[in-house]
């Protein structure tokens, strides 16, 4: 029989167990998943994990992933988790999934029976399980480590009453899932699934069935099994790719009803009554995800000077002009739009997700700019925050303080570029910056960002190698300098926008493994002030060579003349350079105020 391809697999997939199950078995077949990317995945859990294989088998594939997954023999946890030769030790991710019904059962049966002091005890002996086993795992894992959280129990044991408890169950079990919370947060690499809130979406009632828990220790109904194996995928993908930085919006029917040009700033839709309800929810959605860094531009057919009007004196936008970080009002086609918006922002197209209520405008796009993402707009306005959630196009697992500025960051850096314009050099350019530079080690503090870097930055990246958390603390352990670096200037703080790492190598080198930057800060010489830091570094360490190495790839054309430029002699071009530091670290440049301790 004929071999089909990945997408015809996948069409094939109904919302039955069957055709999972079907779609499945063809993906084990190395013809059919030959295009896919490879990834090993592990799993620990307390109950029969078997039937939700498939579902994320078909899941990871429609991500791009051809999973292999490693069941550890039930209900062996520690078992298989001290046991440094045990298969799923090699894998990329580890699922721990433990559920207080298999491994704490009083706390699901006997609720009531508990005093507040064996509560306490009963859920510290569950959590201090979960944190001896997860730290046995990073002890001798590179991998990534999922973390299930605690679904609502099928039955509370007060009923009604749970509520007027002192001490409820639900309570109970959010405690135990904040619990894991901070556990994930403080052990590198590890992320929780949020398998709580994937209960409630699909429903208590449909979550659980009593019969295949009995038959054979799996819990789970099938609409739950499918809801789980995709949103294992959907978290894989996160944390194994970058997500998109920029939602370039449409204006006209999607941010608001109607037409501008047409019906005017009176005649839009837009308000507290559909149909411009739902716009203004849309549009307050859209804002949400600013806050969480993603950056919102506009590629809009339409008069700027209606648009500007628009967005300053309609009382119900919510959102304004300035919180887009770049603007294509005009008249041109929607993919020189989006080109000039990944210009502008000096990101790559790839980085973009469309959305735009026009099929013909989208099909354009995607015709033009396959890299771009672009989104299947619903016809009724009130799906359009759900069709943005399903692409999962901004999915992340972590986002910290400087995720939360990206936005104000890209606002800055429109006074900057005012600036450039109105001096007459780039140095004087640069001198007016009044530019400080801070740098210092990578520890426990700055770990996440670094690594967050590390998976984003494509542009001025000599290797753009990808680290997780536990690989880069290794990493240090075993010799490494790693760095990072902070920019701020006269406009505000760029936050942690530069890293280096450097491995020690045989006699007296060191190997420049990673150097990046945000494409924030490039023009400026800070790589420089970077350079010398690490350097010195070396220097300190007893190295009297550093070799820098440039893997071209796609997008990293940016990075390539840095070593060159930097005072590096030419080993073998364009990969491997050599700076000789017999003589001591190159000087930064003296244009920056610098706290390098």
């Amino acid at each position: 029989m004929e071999r089909r391809a990945v997408s015809d697999v996948l069409a094939s997939v109904d919302a039955t167990p069957a055709s999972y199950l079907r779609a499945a078995r063809e993906l084990e077949s190395p013809d059919v998943r030959s295009g896919l990317q490879p990834l090993r995945i592990g799993v620990l859990a307390t109950f029969t994990f078997d039937t939700i294989v498939p579902y994320l088998t078909v899941e990871a594939a429609r991500r791009g992933f051809a999973t292999s997954t490693v069941l550890a023999p039930y209900g062996q946890l520690e078992q298989v988790a001290l046991d440094p030769s045990h298969a799923v030790h090699a894998a990329d991710v580890v699922v721990v999934a433990v559920r207080i019904e298999n491994a704490a059962r009083d706390l699901v049966d006997r609720f009531i029976a508990l005093s507040n002091h064996q509560l306490d005890d009963a859920i510290s002996h569950h959590i201090n399980r979960i944190d001896r086993l997860v730290s046995s795992l990073r002890e001798r894992s590179k991998a990534t480590v999922m973390l299930w959280n605690q679904a609502p129990p099928a039955r509370l044991a007060a009923g009604l009453a749970d509520p007027s408890l002192d001490r409820s169950q639900s309570e109970t079990v959010a405690e135990i899932d904040r619990k894991l919370a901070a556990l994930a947060r403080r052990i590198p690499s590890v992320v929780v699934v949020d398998i709580a809130r994937l209960a409630t979406e699909v429903g208590t009632n449909q979550w659980y069935d009593a019969r295949l828990q009995h038959m054979g220790r799996i819990p789970f109904g099938a609409a739950a099994q499918r809801a789980i194996g995709e949103r294992l995928a959907r978290t894989i993908t996160a944390a194994r790719r970058a997500p998109a930085k920029c939602l370039v919006l449409d204006l006209d029917n999607t941010l608001w009803g109607g037409v501008l040009g047409e019906a005017g700033l009176g005649g839009i839709a837009l308000g507290e009554e559909l149909p411009g309800s739902a716009f203004k929810t849309f549009q307050r959605h859209c804002l949400s995800l600013r806050d969480r860094g993603v950056l919102l531009a506009i590629a809009s057919k339409n008069n700027e000077a209606d648009v500007f009007e628009a967005f300053t004196n309609h009382p119900d936008m919510v959102l304004q002009w300035d919180h887009f970080a770049a603007r294509q009002v005009h008249w041109n086609d929607k993919a020189s739009s989006l080109r000039a918006i990944a210009e502008e922002l000096s990101i790559g197209r790839d980085a973009l997700v469309f959305f735009d209520d026009n099929p013909v405008e989208r099909a354009w796009v995607k015709e033009q700019l396959p890299e771009v993402t672009v989104i299947d707009v619903p016809g009724d306005p009130l799906r359009y925050a759900a069709a943005l959630e399903v692409a999962a196009a901004f999915d992340h697992l972590v986002i910290g303080a400087e995720d939360r500025r990206r936005a104000d960051y890209y606002q800055q850096d429109v006074r900057r570029r005012d600036l450039e314009t109105s001096t007459g050099s780039i140095a004087e350019f640069l001198k007016a910056l009044e530019m400080r530079v801070r740098i210092g080690p990578v520890d426990r503090e700055t770990t996440a960002r670094v690594t967050q870097l590390l998976a984003k930055t494509n542009q001025f990246n000599t290797t753009t190698r990808r680290h997780s958390e536990a690989e880069l603390a290794r990493m240090i352990e075993d010799g490494a300098i790693a760095l990072w670096m902070r920019v701020e200037d006269r406009y505000g703080d760029n936050g942690l926008v530069g890293v280096a790492i450097a491995v020690p190598r045989e006699h007296d080198e060191f190997v420049v493994e990673s150097f990046l930057m945000s494409c924030r800060v490039l023009g400026r010489q800070v790589e420089l002030v970077l350079l010398s830091s690490l350097a010195r570094r070396v220097v300190e360490r007893g190295g009297r060579t550093l070799v820098g190495e440039f893997i071209p790839t796609k997008k990293n054309a940016p990075a390539a003349e840095f070593f060159a430029s930097a005072g590096f002699e030419a080993i073998e071009v364009p990969r491997w350079w050599k700076l000789d530091l017999s003589s001591g670290a190159p000087a930064a440049p003296a244009l920056f105020e610098i706290q390098d301790p």
